[in-house]
């Protein structure tokens, strides 16, 4: 299985930001030799070309090199529909569990869903971005509200035309929980005409950008027990937390 590629936004990125493939294998070439991308190498435009018409290879510095090189979460470069997940989700999550890298065609962005006490992982921006996480932090706490949908209203920060796309990704811990890991439970990519919500139990939907597409409301359940939640993404953004949330439709995190 080759990683299947969103082939139309990512010509659009080449086109919107380096006006030619060959444009872009030059940048890539210096991003390399620059040492901003420290690890892997540039890809020539037979191999960029191939890409867009067969989707992307298995290989980590491959799929993360060219995300970094379009500036763009590598999940936005993922097609990802009910099919996708029907056929693919059972499998890789057994993987994931079992930690079997090498039989996995998707484990270029098992770093990203990785329990840790560190999460996310800054390895991952520093090797290939360049840069740190943006990360915001926020407690729940019981005693004051419970059992109910919180929103999260992201501002997204970037003022291109079209919007590129932007990805936010949700982790909770217990608080008071002796292990102090973050537990990845999600993502969200806003494109400039759809939110897409994607949930680590294979959970996905969908919805319309609404009229001011810099707004992007995400609901997720506050539940009986105290606990910390973590949103990260590589591009900046501002955020607000609503208890209980005051939205009429949004994507949401099933409890």
């Amino acid at each position: 299985m080759v990683v299947p590629l969103q082939a139309e936004l990512v010509r659009s990125l080449i086109a919107s930001r380096f006006g030619s493939v060959d444009e872009l294998v030059v940048d890539w070439e210096e991003r390399v030799r620059s040492g901003l991308q420290k690890k892997g190498r540039a890809r020539n435009r037979g191999t960029i070309y191939r890409w867009l018409e067969e989707g992307l290879p298995s290989r980590k510095e491959d799929i993360l090199g060219f995300a970094a090189l379009l500036d763009v979460d590598p999940v936005a470069l993922l097609r990802i529909d009910e099919e996708f997940i029907r056929l693919n989700y059972g499998r890789e999550r057994r993987l994931f569990q079992l930690g079997a890298f090498g039989r996995s065609q998707l484990a270029a962005f098992w770093a990203l869903y990785l329990p840790g006490i560190n999460w996310p992982d800054a390895a991952l921006a520093h090797m290939f971005y360049g840069r740190d996480w943006i990360t915001r932090d926020f407690t729940h706490d019981p005693e004051r509200v419970a059992n109910i949908y919180a929103s999260f209203t992201f501002f997204r920060s970037a003022t291109e035309t079209p919007l590129p796309p932007w990805v936010v990704h949700f982790a909770y811990r217990r608080l008071g929980a002796r292990d102090g890991m973050w537990r990845p439970f999600g993502t969200v990519i806003a494109s400039e005409q759809r939110v897409q919500l994607i949930s680590e139990s294979g959970a996905t939907m969908q919805r319309p950008i609404g009229e001011e597409k810099h707004r992007i409301p995400v609901e997720t359940h506050f539940g009986p027990g105290g606990a910390e939640f973590r949103v990260a993404s590589l591009h900046p953004f501002d955020v607000t937390v609503t208890a209980p949330s005051q939205e009429l439709d949004c994507v949401r995190f099933e409890a």
